[in-house]
């Protein structure tokens, strides 16, 4: 290890973390940055990285992917997911399956060969911050022969590339313990064949319901609802599929709805999303958010208490793979010195702080800025 060298922490092989690679390739290239990326699977992906898991693996650890077989993009691929710098085949369809996505992936990644920055099956279980707060102290376990033992190393900036589908938003109603069907949330919804000639509500009305609902119709689930929360989702579903609002009650298998009608299910699936989660953090580097269409991060990257610590890819956006290009470039420009240096100005944040979509003061400078001019100030939203 060159002590001269920046060192960074990856976590994760997702999307976001292989874009994150990418961006610091060069200065990896040019021996002044080290970068180690740490993957719990034994494969890139991420949530693209679907093999079926549903219940917790031999570690213990819960199915990293949150998608489920028959499973298409709901975005044109070339809008949403195309690399500047590596295309899609051209004639391919728009609209690909799961296994098309991760396959790009690979290709990707082993283009630019990425793989050699990543340690796979490999479980971060903290990142804890040394005295002077210039360094942190990575502690990581091996999945694959002594999931007990630990190795701790030192790095100079953490990038968090963990996504956030992976932490399901546990909801339950009243009677919910009367129910004698099955309960589950979206994320260990695997295969809709399972649910033919069944009953279904689906509780929430967004994108995973509305996929969800046509993947039940379509195998043959003899009925689908949809339970919004605060209207309907305007959308003409075919034969079989209604919507109807919020339930307010659960009693046996008879659903007691807030406008008065009730129904009877065989199964309740929860399509609430998934809570920003990151344990392996000390309580005071966890990035807090009501929700992901604006992070409290200056650039939707960087924390401002902690200009060390950059979150990739923790906004809802339309251009996922594009944007987490971008912003791994913008990750190595930071930490390459030439961009932008950032100085704390606040310290002191009530508890709530995020809550009040209030965020802490960044102060920014250009390298070689002028000293005689004043330096500009932002907030990071």
């Amino acid at each position: 290890m060159d002590a001269d060298r920046i060192r960074v922490c990856i976590i994760g092989g997702g999307p976001s973390g292989l874009m994150a690679i990418r961006g610091l390739q060069k200065s990896v290239d040019e021996g002044l940055v080290e970068v180690v990326c740490y993957e719990k699977n034994d494969d890139i992906g991420g949530q693209w990285f679907f093999t079926g898991q549903e219940e917790p693996d031999e570690s213990g650890l819960e199915p990293s992917s949150s998608m489920y077989y028959n499973l298409r993009v709901n975005t044109p691929k070339e809008g949403s997911n195309e690399l500047p710098e590596f295309l899609f085949p051209e004639n391919d369809p728009s609209y690909p399956e799961r296994p098309y996505m991760l396959d790009y992936l690979t290709k990707f990644a082993a283009h630019f060969n990425l793989k050699s920055c990543i340690k796979f099956k490999s479980w971060v279980d903290s990142v804890k911050n040394s005295e002077d707060e210039r360094k942190f102290l990575v502690t990581v376990r091996s999945l694959d022969d002594k999931p007990t033992e630990t190795v701790s190393e030192v790095f100079d900036y953490v990038i968090v590339a963990t996504g956030h589908y992976s932490y399901p938003n546990i909801v339950a109603y009243p009677g919910q313990e009367t129910f004698p069907g099955i309960i589950l949330h979206s994320k260990y919804f695997i295969d809709a064949k399972r649910y033919t000639g069944k009953r279904v509500l689906l509780v929430g009305s967004r994108l995973s319901a509305e996929d969800i609902s046509l993947q039940l119709i379509r195998v043959g689930a003899t009925h689908v609802t949809i339970s919004y929360r605060t209207k309907p989702t305007g959308l003409k579903f075919p034969q079989g599929i209604d919507e109807k609002p919020i339930l307010e009650r659960i009693e046996n298998d008879t659903i007691r709805f807030s406008d008065g009608t009730s129904d009877r299910y065989d199964v309740i699936i929860y399509c609430t999303g998934y809570l920003y989660l990151f344990p392996f953090l000390e309580e005071k580097d966890r990035l807090v958010t009501v929700n992901g269409f604006c992070p409290p991060l200056y650039k939707l990257i960087v924390y401002p208490r902690n200009p060390r610590l950059f979150y990739m890819g923790m906004l809802v956006a339309l251009y996922n793979f594009p944007l987490f290009w971008l912003q791994g470039k913008f990750c190595a420009r930071v930490i390459r010195g030439n961009f932008m240096r950032f100085i704390m100005v606040q310290d002191n944040y009530p508890a709530d702080y995020y809550h009040k979509d209030k965020h802490p003061v960044v102060y920014l400078a250009w390298e070689n800025y002028p000293a005689d001019k004043p330096i500009a100030t932002t907030t990071p939203h």
